[in-house]
Formats: structure tokens, C-alpha cells, sequence
């Protein structure tokens, strides 16, 4: 199911396109989403088969109940015929895939090869097109997303495509209602043959996920992740609550709907009860993710990782350690993005697991460039936390060096400043020192996050750049955020950014700790004017190409309808 939008039927309500499609004949392909409400004891038809236009001619329909799946062919002389019966549990959403090839027909639920029936005797097949029925053989329960091809689809076209929204003007679709309206009574054809359909007593319906994310603190990437999946998913109506077991400076981002600060177990039980969550994603936490299975939880428990530590080898160790046992005993599946050190480790220790690899996403349109009065000098920023992983020693020294050769160059850092470590901070102060970078340097402690648009639009405008000296990411938001604004970037291959840099294109890369390199790339994004400004823009194009939230929702609500399936 794509939409949270449906039609829900009763016997005597029905979706009406047209009585037969004429134009196909003998090989065609009916694909559709349902959820029956009753068992089909007698014909319930959620395409009725329409008599054909001549004695010869027979039109297809499809019945279908909570505990069987019937074909039938129905022709002019009023013959009906029952092409194969199937009994299948379908107690929930279901795939419903009906193929003709040279009138021999087969049937596909949820992608797999149910049955095959016998070449029909008319002459010519054709599809009908009115879905539901009428008394007393109408369709018991809802319908989404309805396909008809002029083509015999095959089993991998099926699983392909029966979990991706299309564009309409595939070869061979001919015909494609999305039922996504959600009111008025017309569902439209997304085709360029516009068969728009009329609803006679349907009722729009919509199906209401609730979800809850989990992790530790509300601060940095994953803060922000769960911010931007917020709005991504509430589109869908999908509705989102988070949970973290331990106040955090994220807090101050404002999200509307209910967030949860406890590490109370019993707290954390109760709300799971009352929340009534179809899924819970756990965000890194091991012991929360074994607690929440041994407080009987029932519903789909996804294990999330977004990055594990500062080095490739940590990854290994703590999954295979740490991990393997509890995510395989607990977990319903994995989430991570596409980051290419934690594909490879969790392909590596878990082969056998469900796992779903797909980008992050971000708004755009709320968060993006603004022009702003322009400052004298390039700035250079950086944003993260005082820690080794974030490199900030690194940041510092290079930093320094354009200073000397560029007496104008200003440093912004960004941080939480609640997260940093009291030697860490001692260390940062010392080195700022040493380097006689004070007179150069600003610090920035807390910023809400919709005041780092601002920023990075700034920095961006002055011919500065973002300076990312991170040894491993496992996504990279603030690269993300700098690329929206038009701030050019110059990262290490921290692996987590390489979904977003091409160096020269959308960004500019430095290997980790050569600071001459860093220093050289600097001047040159600063220097190269036509270079700087077609990475600009290359940079923002790429990140709404890529990270779209329409995206994000489609690949995340099908991770869910899978998990959903197999559990069945």
C-alpha cells in the first residue's frame, strides 16, 4: 500500500473507469492493493467481470475475501465462468497481481507465484473495468493504488514495481490510479489516456501509522535526522514521536508532536502501552532494544544505526561483539544509510537479516539559503562536537595556516558545549593558545538549528567555506546543511559524506591529517571564483535531487509494508 489514503467498499459501492477496456485483449496485466473486510463464501468482487461485448468475448473480474482470492471471466451470452479458485489468508494489506498471457491467466500475491489457470475458451479476454460491485456480490474492504498494463508483467516486474509510486508513462501502463485523493468523488488517471474514474458510494478512508524513534540525547545529526523524517513522514500521515533518555540542546528545535525524555524503564513501558506504535525504531541503543522485546512488545522492532565510533575497526568489534546476538534475538530488521563502511559491515556480520539501506532526507524548503549583508573576509566554519572523532585539532591547525597567509580570514566554530569532556575543553583552549587564534576565532555554543541557515548562508557569501575534519561520519548532516545554503565544503572522506561530495563538483575532499592539503584545497575554493560558484550550485542541486522527503517517506513506508508481510 503506497498512499495512506484508500477506498473502503461495501456490497453495494463501486469505483466505475469504464465497463471493458476494448483496446487490450488476451495479454494484460490488473494489479492492485486491498485489504478485505469478510470472507469470500459467495463472489465479492473487487473487479467486477463485466459481460463481453459478444458471445465470443469474455471480461475479467476479480473476487476476493479475508480467506480466498477467485478469478472469474464473464461473457455476452451471460456465461460465467470460474477461472481458479485460491485459498489465501489475506488479513491485512495485500498485493494482488492478475496476469494474462495469451488468455492463459496466473495469479501473484505480494509478489509470489500463487497459481496458473487454464488458456480461456473465449475468444478474446479483456480486462473490466469497474472496481467493487454491486449487491449482492460487491467487495468487502478497501482498494489502493490500482495498475492496469497493456502487457503480461513478469514475477520480477511485479516485485519491482509494486513497492515504488510511477510516473505514469512506463511502456505498457495503461491505465493508473493512485486512489491518494483522500475526498471528492473522482479518482484520477495518472496516465495520458486520463480514464478518470467515478466513486458510487465508496468511502475515503485513511490508515494512520504511529511510530516511535528512540536515541540517547536530542543533539546533532540524529536530532536532526529525526526532525527532518518528522516532516517527511507527516505528509503521509504517519505520525511520529520521540524518545530520549536524557534532556539534550536539540531540544530548543521545536517539532509538533509528543517528545519523551525518560530512562525510566517502567516510564518507558508505560508509554510504549499507551502509544499503541505499529513500529519502534531504536536508535543505536542495544540494552533499549532488548528491554523494549522483554517488556512483550509486539509490534516491529528496527534497530537503527547512523554511525558507531571513530574508526572503521570500532564498527567491526561492536557489531560482532556487542551487537550480532541481540539485534538478531530482538530486532525485526535493520536501518542505516547509505554510507559505505556500515553496508559492508552489516552485509558482513549479518547475511541473514532483514536490512534497509536507503538516504536520510532534508527539507529544503525550510531550511536553505538567505541572503544576507555581506562580511569582509572569508570565513571559514565548522560544526561539531570537542571530541577526537570530530578532529577539532585538525580544524585548528588548518585554520591557523590560512590565517597567517590571509590576515582577514575569521573561524566560526559551531558546537554543543554541554557534550564536550572538561580535559577535551581544556586542551581546545590551549591549543586556541598556542596557535594565537583568538583574535580570529568565534564560538558559537547552542545555535537553534533554523539560525544555522543563516550561517551557513554567510559564510558562504564572505568566499569562505565549511571545514569538516571528521574522522568517520555516518551521514553528515552539517556538510548536508552548508551544501542547501550555497556554502561551499571541504571535507575529509569521512566515508558517511561521499553520498554527498564529488571533489570539484560538489565539494572539495583532503585526506585526513594532511594539513598542507587541506590548506592548499582551502585557498583555491577561496581564490577560484568560477570554481567556487559552480559548486555552489552543483552542491544545492544534488541535495534536492537526492534527499528528497517524498523519497525518505516512499522508502520508509515500504520498509514497513515489507516487515508487515513477512512477518505473516
Amino acid at each position: 500500500m503506497l498512499c495512506q489514503e484508500f477506498l473502503a467498499f461495501r456490497e453495494n459501492s463501486k469505483m466505475v473507469i469504464k465497463d471493458l477496456f476494448l483496446n487490450i485483449q488476451n495479454t494484460f496485466t490488473i494489479e492492485f492493493w486491498a485489504k478485505p473486510d469478510a470472507e469470500e463464501k459467495s463472489p465479492r468482487y473487487a473487479v467486477t467481470p463485466v459481460s463481453g461485448g459478444h458471445p465470443s468475448q469474455a471480461g475479467v473480474g476479480v473476487s476476493l475475501g479475508i480467506n480466498s482470492i477467485t478469478v472469474y471471466e464473464y461473457t455476452a451470452n451471460l456465461s460465467e465462468t470460474l477461472t481458479f479458485h485460491f485459498p489465501s489468508p489475506l488479513d491485512d494489506w495485500t498485493h494482488i497481481a492478475l496476469v494474462y498471457h495469451d488468455k492463459m491467466p496466473a495469479l501473484y500475491i505480494n509478489g509470489q507465484f500463487a497459481v496458473k489457470g487454464e488458456v480461456s475458451s473465449a475468444k478474446t479476454v479483456v480486462p473490466s473495468g469497474i472496481f467493487g460491485g454491486s449487491e449482492p456480490f460487491g467487495y468487502i474492504g478497501s482498494l489502493n493504488d490500482i495498475r492496469m498494463w497493456s502487457t503480461a508483467k513478469t514475477q520480477s516486474d511485479i516485485q519491482e514495481q509494486m513497492h515504488s509510486r510511477l510516473d505514469g508513462n512506463e511502456a505498457g501502463l495503461f491505465g493508473y490510479w493512485k486512489v491518494n485523493e483522500g475526498a471528492g468523488l473522482v479518482v484520477h488517471d495518472s496516465t495520458n489516456h486520463k480514464n478518470d474514474g467515478m466513486i458510487e458510494g465508496a468511502l475515503w478512508k485513511k490508515h494512520r501509522l504511529n511510530i516511535l524513534f528512540t536515541f540517547f540525547v536530542p543533539s546533532g545529526g540524529v536530532e536532526t535526522l529525526n526532525r527532518q523524517r518528522f516532516y517527511a513522514l507527516k505528509q503521509y500521515g504517519v505520525n511520529c514521536d520521540f524518545l530520549y533518555l536524557q534532556e539534550g540542546t536539540g531540544l530548543q528545535n521545536k517539532v509538533d508532536t509528543s517528545i519523551f525524555i525518560t530512562n525510566d524503564e517502567d516510564e518507558i513501558q508505560e508509554l510504549i502501552s499507551k502509544g499503541n506504535y505499529d513500529a519502534i525504531v531504536v536508535g543505536s541503543d542495544l540494552l533499549l532494544l532488548k528491554t523494549i522485546r522483554e517488556f512483550g512488545y509486539q509490534g516491529l522492532l528496527i534497530y537503527e544505526v547512523q554511525g558507531l565510533g571513530n574508526s572503521k575497526e570500532y564498527v567491526d568489534e561492536f557489531l560482532e561483539i556487542h551487537a550480532y546476538s541481540i539485534v538478531n534475538e530482538c530486532g525485526d530488521a535493520i536501518l542505516y544509510p547509505q554510507t559505505p563502511h556500515l553496508q559492508q559491515a552489516f552485509e558482513k556480520y549479518f547475511p541473514d537479516k532483514i536490512k534497509f539501506c536507503f538516504h536520510n532526507c532534508f527539507n529544503t524548503n525550510e531550511f536553505h539559503y538567505q541572503a544576507l549583508p555581506k562580511k569582509n573576509g572569508p570565513i571559514i566554519g565548522w560544526v561539531g562536537r570537542l571530541e577526537d572523532n570530530k578532529n577539532w585539532k585538525d580544524f585548528l591547525a588548518i585554520g591557523a595556516k590560512l590565517v597567517q597567509e590571509n590576515r582577514s580570514i575569521q573561524l566560526w566554530m559551531f558546537e554543543d558545549n554541554t557534550l564536550a569532556e572538561e580535559s577535551e575543553r581544556a586542551a581546545f583552549e590551549e591549543t586556541i593558545n598556542d596557535l594565537n587564534l583568538k583574535p580570529h576565532l568565534t564560538v558559537y555554543a547552542n545555535e537553534p538549528h533554523r539560525k544555522m541557515a543563516e550561517y551557513f548562508s554567510i559564510i558562504g557569501d564572505s568566499g569562505g567555506f565549511l571545514c569538516s575534519t571528521s574522522i568517520v561520519e555516518g551521514f553528515g548532516y552539517a556538510v548536508l546543511e552548508a551544501m542547501v545554503c550555497r556554502c561551499p565544503v571541504l571535507a575529509t572522506d569521512s566515508d558517511g559524506v561521499r553520498s554527498f561530495i564529488k571533489h570539484n563538483v560538489t565539494g572539495k575532499f583532503f585526506e585526513i591529517g594532511d594539513i598542507n592539503q587541506a590548506v592548499q584545497e582551502g585557498k583555491e575554493l577561496i581564490s577560484n571564483a568560477a570554481l567556487r560558484e559552480e559548486i555552489r550550485q552543483n552542491a544545492v542541486q544534488h541535495i534536492e535531487t537526492h534527499f528528497a522527503p517524498d523519497k525518505y517517506a516512499e522508502n520508509f513506508l515500504n520498509m514497513i509494508h515489507h516487515l508487515k508481510t513477512a512477518r505473516k
